[in-house]
């Protein structure tokens, strides 16, 4: 991957991780902005990191204040030997009375409320919740204090696959219902290169091939 990416010189360059697989307990689960933990496959994907982003020359590692991120972030910081911050502001939706619930028990008690969340995704939220896009606003707000002090730099970050893509979607443009079509699997990645005037994507889940 490092050897396709252009050079790093007048815009920083943002490689979003989306965190590793829970473990079955947890897959199921409305994780919200909670706490997690990683299953055995998880595991071995923070090992799959290690390698990929061997070659590639990281400045620092940002990430959720969740242990299913930020476990595998400083896992990733200690490889490359650069510092680590944890940011509440990059943490998942909360999901409000949803959270920790399964989504089959949401589904059986709560079907029209589950079915509006999806259907109306990005901009419906959890009963006592925050909807996905008050979250990227959120996300946002943390871009706008690192992007000054990152130009010329690779940041990687770590959080959930709802904020990254809701967050890409935001730098690129587009409105937060097509940030489905940016879905990464668990343990997936992506890179933007960001400007000052916005950003493009330098590569998208190329571990999929």
């Amino acid at each position: 991957m490092a050897g396709v990416l252009p050079e790093v010189t007048d815009f920083c360059r943002l490689v979003l991780l989306r965190h590793p697989e829970l473990e079955p307990a947890s897959s199921n689960l409305a994780v919200g902005d909670g706490p997690a933990k990683l299953g055995r496959r998880g595991q071995d994907q923070v090992l799959d990191w290690l390698v990929l982003l061997e070659k590639i020359g990281l400045d620092g590692v940002q990430c959720a204040d969740q242990p299913q991120s930020a476990d595998p972030a400083r896992a990733l910081a200690a490889s490359q030997q650069i510092s680590i911050d944890v940011d509440a502001r990059l943490n998942d939706q909360n999901m409000g009375t949803w959270q920790g619930q399964s989504w089959d028990d949401l589904v059986k008690d709560e079907a029209a409320a589950v079915q509006e969340f999806f259907t109306n995704f990005g901009e419906a939220s959890a009963p006592g919740g925050e909807s996905l896009g008050t979250a990227v606003e959120r996300m946002y707000g943390w871009w706008t204090d690192v992007m000054p002090a990152i130009r010329g730099q690779t940041l990687a970050v770590v959080t959930s696959g709802a904020m990254i893509t809701g967050f890409a979607t935001a730098l690129l443009g587009m409105r937060l219902s097509r940030s489905v079509s940016l879905n990464l699997p668990h343990g997936g990645l992506g890179v933007l290169d960001c400007f000052g005037n916005g950003a493009r994507i330098a590569t998208w889940n190329p571990t999929a091939l």
